[in-house]
């Protein structure tokens, strides 16, 4: 089994409401040489692993060792589809020179948890994951997309009604394109959970992205890219 290793780092970004920092990071020797499936985990503090101490991109590696894949996490806190400002949009982040410069057999685009807390509509949603798809499918074009969508903190509470219009939208737009669509929160990743959550109430704990790897290596066994 191989053993998650930090690549490099990229970028100390001061998140809004949803992450803190974030990291590319990559797992051991490279995928051509391991005849491994070679993959690009990228999205917002939950990919990168906000919340676990010593913070790592934990569901990303929890993923990576049970697939047997070779992963590059590319995760900013408080960024989506539709952020703008001090968060950049996803489209302005693959754009930025570093990102995505490898060759992937498949690109996981993580995200619409934060387009929810910015109130984006729909439209726009739907709009900018269009775009990041189509960005993707021009620098990728050998890579199998998936789409991965919103999340929310286990009960007590209701889930926030915003997180699962832009959850729906984003599924929306996979059925459009053919593409795969999973989430943690329309797949109950988090029902039933105890002992999840950090502090923070927000961002799952240490043993929370254990269980969210196992979640999200599940789907993605089930897609059979491998």
């Amino acid at each position: 089994m191989r053993t998650w290793t930090s690549a490099r780092t990229v970028v100390v970004l001061v998140a809004l409401l949803v992450g803190l920092t974030s990291m590319p990071a990559s797992t051991g020797p490279s995928a051509e040489a391991a005849g491994q499936v070679s993959a690009y985990f990228f999205g917002d503090s939950l990919m990168n692993g906000t919340g676990a101490s010593p913070r790592r991109p934990v569901m990303a590696r929890v993923a990576a060792a049970r697939l047997g894949w070779d992963v590059e996490v590319d995760a900013w806190g408080g960024t989506g589809y539709t952020t703008t400002g001090r968060s950049p949009g996803y489209l302005q982040r693959l754009k930025r020179p570093g990102a995505m410069t490898g060759e992937y057999d498949v690109v996981l685009l993580e995200g619409g948890t934060n387009d929810a807390r910015v109130k984006s509509t729909p439209a726009q949603v739907q709009a900018a994951v269009r775009e990041v798809v189509a960005h993707v499918r021009e620098r990728q074009p050998q890579a199998a997309i998936v789409l991965m969508g919103a999340y929310d903190p286990p009960p007590p509470g209701r889930v926030d009604p915003h997180r699962t219009t832009v959850d729906d939208a984003i599924g929306e737009v996979a059925d459009e394109l053919g593409l795969p669509f999973f989430s943690p929160l329309s797949g109950d990743w988090t029902v039933g959970q105890r002992r999840f959550l950090h502090p923070d109430r927000l961002h799952p704990n240490e043993r929370g992205y254990g269980v969210m790897g196992a979640r999200l290596a599940e789907e993605l066994e089930r897609l059979d890219l491998g």
